[in-house]
């Protein structure tokens, strides 16, 4: 009994694994960009981000960015030099920490493990919206 059972978890997560939908960005909401710039913030838990100056993003212009990225494949990373980093909240309530690359145009899921990419001609709007924005935190 034990293998069978065995066998249709491990087909239940291939099929999952194969067949899985991408991240709804257009779904998103109450979107922050924290006044934190250093790579321990991988480490912080979410309610210690309440410590932190943040800025709200606006949803409708996020979104119109974020619907154009591309997931980019699992042994496909991009290099950081400088991050931002984010929150957003999805439908459930769920907050999920994002951080965004300061020049390179992607940005990174902590909860997938995943790099999300924009498209070239949209990407220098979009680095320089985040640049801004996280002007007006300081």
């Amino acid at each position: 009994m034990k293998p069978k059972l065995a066998l249709v978890i491990v087909l239940l997560i291939f099929i999952n694994n194969c067949f899985s939908q991408d991240i709804k960005w257009q779904e998103t909401k109450k979107w922050k960009l924290y006044n934190i710039q250093e790579f321990a913030v991988f480490n912080y838990p979410l309610d210690t981000l309440k410590n932190f100056t943040s800025i709200t993003l606006d949803k409708d212009l996020i979104q119109t960015f974020l619907t154009t990225s591309v997931k980019l494949p699992k042994d496909e990373y991009s290099v950081w030099m400088g991050l931002y980093f984010a929150t957003c909240e999805f439908p459930e309530g769920k907050v999920r920490k994002i951080e965004i690359s300061v020049f390179g145009g992607f940005f990174y899921d902590e909860i997938t493990k995943s790099y999300y990419q924009l498209p070239l001609k949209i990407r220098n709007d979009w680095i320089d919206y985040i640049s801004v924005n996280f002007k007006k935190i300081k």
